[in-house]
């Protein structure tokens, strides 16, 4: 099979056959119907590799723009209300589970003894890390997950549920351990080639090993304290990552474009169901951020103010909604937001999706050299991220990091180092892997849940709500949680709850996780 017919099929199936709210069987460890029975590596490594692209840059996607408040709810349509307002149960997004567990983790553990069997140890070094990967993204959204005894319907047929902290992690490291001490096998002369098959590096180890050794930072950072000696060897070690792992293979055509693009615009056949939120756009537009360009749409009154040649500000050019709130569209109603007022967020059908990107690597190895009091270090990794994230979209980021400048690293005590590097690392997440925006949002508090219910006095017109600090988080207009509180847990997914007995019974949404600060920060 031809690897761009394979990772269509793969798209295709996916985005078209997961709901944000399944029914389907129990999936811990179902074998998957749809499985060539001969499958072999050059069809297993795309097919995990898109099967993680299909639901992350998804879902995935779609939560961390919504709960980073980059964007919010559009105020003519309700396909997101309960997202954006927190209203979560057992049948909502039970298409991160089903999709890891049934396809991407099934593929990789076919791929893996199939790679040591035929002596192909890059492809067996790449399983290792997807597979890592995967896993840290299913204990980051539900804490205890199947782990030790997943994926093995033979010998457990309800498998139990791992603690996340003490196994699962732990078995995390320990996979990207395995993976970068067969580094130099893997890149021996008896290899196949992988080539495009791997969408991600082109079969390229050295970038690899610095993703798996990145991922193991990120993981480490989870429990600072405790790895903080594990930390600081891993960075003086050297050999992070610094780039970008993303994917980009996609074309303008059903099923064949990034999956975010493919369900929001081309299947749903609106524009209007995702739109600028105060919350970011007031962010950009305090600081003449350039970045707002490649995040928003114009909108329509400003499109047409500047065809009949009117020059305009960045303010009189964007506009946006308040956090799940949905004022009327009504010209003349009070507080109203007409449609050609608001911005619509920029989607296309070649969207990149990343799992890792250069401004994140650096922003990670910041936030370490801060908490490790060492202060030159982590501006240097910070001034880096800034640049990294402003050249991404073709920007030049010197103005803004240089002393007095808006985003000027702020040295002067560890919480305000803290707040630099996580406030630039959040608006570093827009259009990216905005997921592990709202993690590191949880980890560390920042941005934090301010006591101001809304960014602006108006809708209408321009102005700061007394006792609102930019770059901080509101409570949605509309939401089942208290103030000042976030998701910070996927609920334990019914396709797992209804079928396996070893499944736990799931808690609140806003409960932290282990790893995360507590309610109401």
């Amino acid at each position: 099979m031809k690897k761009k017919t394979l990772i269509y099929i793969v798209l295709s199936v996916l985005l078209t056959s997961i709901p944000f709210t399944s029914c389907d069987e129990y999936l811990d460890v179902n074998e998957n119907p749809n499985y060539p029975t001969d499958a072999n590596l050059e069809s297993l490594l795309p097919a995990a590799g898109a099967s993680t692209v299909a639901q992350w840059g998804l879902n995935g996607q779609l939560i961390g723009d919504l709960w980073c408040q980059y964007v919010t709810q559009g105020n003519s349509t309700n396909q997101y209300n309960t997202t954006v307002n927190y209203s979560l149960n057992q049948d909502s997004y039970n298409a991160f589970w089903t999709n890891a567990y049934a396809n991407t983790l099934k593929d990789l553990k076919i791929m893996i003894p199939l790679a040591e069997k035929e002596g192909a140890w890059n492809y067996w070094l790449i399983g290792k890390v997807l597979t890592a990967y995967n896993f840290h993204l299913l204990t980051d959204l539900y804490g205890d997950i199947p782990f030790t005894e997943a994926l093995d319907i033979s010998n457990y047929p309800a498998p139990k549920y791992d603690d996340s902290k003490t196994v699962v992690y732990p078995g995390i490291i320990a996979l990207l351990d395995e993976a970068i001490a067969k580094a130099a096998q893997a890149k021996g002369p008896g290899n196949p080639l992988i080539g495009p098959k791997d969408f991600f590096f082109g079969g390229d180890i050295d970038n690899w090993v610095a993703f798996a050794k990145s991922l193991k930072l990120k993981i480490y950072m989870r429990d600072f304290e405790a790895n903080k000696a594990k930390i600081e060897a891993l960075i003086n070690a050297g050999g992070l990552f610094n780039g970008d792992c993303v994917f980009v293979k996609f074309e303008d055509a059903t099923n064949k474009g990034n999956p975010l693009y493919e369900y929001n615009i081309r299947q749903l056949n609106t524009k209007e169901n995702i739109r600028a939120c105060h919350t970011f756009l007031e962010f950009l537009l305090a600081t003449n951020d350039p970045r707002i360009e490649k995040i928003y749409e114009l909108t329509a009154t400003a499109k047409e103010a500047l065809a009949e040649g009117e020059e305009l500000t960045y303010r009189e050019m964007y506009g946006g909604l308040p956090c799940g709130t949905k004022p009327s569209t009504t010209e003349g109603a009070a507080d109203a937001v007409p449609i050609v007022n608001s911005s619509r967020y920029k989607q296309a059908f070649s969207d990149s999706v990343f799992l890792m990107n250069a401004a994140e690597s650096y922003f990670q190895i910041a936030e370490a050299q801060a908490r490790l009091g060492k202060v030159s270090e982590a501006k240097t990794a910070y001034d880096n991220g800034v640049r990294k994230a402003f050249a991404r979209w073709g920007y030049d980021a010197t103005d803004f990091i240089k002393a007095g400048g808006p985003y000027a690293f702020d040295s002067s005590s560890l919480d305000a180092m803290m707040k630099s590097i996580l406030t630039q690392k959040w608006a570093a997440g827009a259009k990216a892997n905005s997921w592990d925006s709202w993690m590191d949002r949880n980890r560390t508090g920042i941005p934090a849940i301010s006591d101001a219910e809304k960014v602006r006095e108006s809708n209408v017109t321009p102005g700061l709500l007394e006792g609102y600090e930019l770059g901080t988080l509101v409570r949605p207009g509309t939401t089942v949680l208290q103030p000042r509180e976030i998701p910070r847990r996927l609920p334990v997914p019914n396709v797992s709850a209804l079928y396996n007995p070893n499944a736990p019974a799931t808690k609140p949404t806003q409960e932290p996780l282990w790893w995360q600060v507590p309610n109401g920060k």
